[in-house]
């Protein structure tokens, strides 16, 4: 009898997708309340506030080709049920990562019980690219940090010397001439990896080119999102050294952002050309 009740919810799809929708609603507003108030803000991840409404656009574009099914999936229940659990735990220890990952974790879920493989298999996109607003613990943020972040100073620091400035690391300091350059955790890189990845994503899954050429144009992004702050210091270097430092420090360092931005979207362009034009001569032999 409970299962032929339970089916017959399953089934009765209107209603039941209004009360998952409602039900989703009322469990994560909280959590969304402090990604917004908290989360995202200490992690830096601005890019965070566009990642639902992108993926909830490019699920309803897809929603022709969603095809519910009439049975129960024993993979999108565990995924529920997975999500649900990991939902629990961080509202009682206050985690906010599992906390975020556990909406996404249920969207996983919600979909796969829902819909039949090629409907799962159409926004496996969107559904992936929720991660994107998930900031993660500020163990793995410090874990990544510090490599990138001599990665950063080195680099920064052999440009200037082949270009005969007086440049010298020391720890995290890189000096040029008289003036010091602290090189701080936020001067790392990984926030503005982290969104240069998210705009890469988005880039690359619109390219009209097979998977791998895909991952590829994706990927591409983390060598340039290093050498475009490697690119950034060294520059700021340069204008400390021949102008000052409150000319580095002041409007240069919020343009410079913007520089790596223009930077990443330049060599995405590139290297989604060179991955057209490999795949234009493969066709023609």
């Amino acid at each position: 009898m409970v299962k032929k009740i339970f089916f017959g919810i399953f089934q009765s799809r209107d209603i039941f997708d209004y009360f998952i929708l409602a039900g989703m609603m009322i469990m994560f507003s909280s959590t969304f309340y402090h990604l917004i108030s908290l989360g995202w803000k200490s992690a830096d991840f601005t890019h965070a506030y566009f990642i639902l409404p992108i993926s909830l656009w490019l699920i309803w574009k897809k929603r022709f080709a969603l095809n519910k099914i009439k049975y129960l999936s024993k993979a999108g229940l565990w995924l529920c049920v997975a999500g649900f659990l990991s939902y629990l735990y961080a509202q009682l220890n206050e985690f906010m990562f599992l906390d975020a990952l556990s909406f996404v974790i249920m969207m996983w879920g919600i979909f796969s019980i829902r819909f039949d493989k090629s409907s799962v298999k159409a926004v496996m996109f969107p559904l992936s690219y929720l991660v994107f607003l998930v900031p993660p613990p500020m163990v793995v943020i410090d874990t990544i940090t510090l490599p990138l972040r001599t990665i950063s100073t080195l680099g920064s620091y052999f440009i200037l010397k082949s270009f005969h400035y007086p440049a010298a690391v020391y720890g995290a300091i890189l000096k040029v001439g008289q003036h010091e350059l602290f090189i701080a955790d936020a001067c790392s890189g990984f926030r503005s990896m982290v969104t240069l990845l998210a705009l890469g994503a988005i880039y690359a899954y619109y390219q009209h080119t097979d998977l791998m050429k895909k991952w590829i144009i994706f990927l591409s992004v983390i060598p340039m999102g290093i050498f475009g702050n490697i690119l950034r210091i060294f520059l700021t270097g340069v204008i400390s050294y021949n102008f000052g430092a409150k000319y580095a420090e002041g409007f240069f360092h919020e343009f410079s952002g913007i520089l790596l931005f223009i930077f990443t979207v330049i060599g995405l362009i590139i290297v989604t050309s060179i991955m057209v034009k490999k795949e234009v001569a493969n066709e023609e032999d």
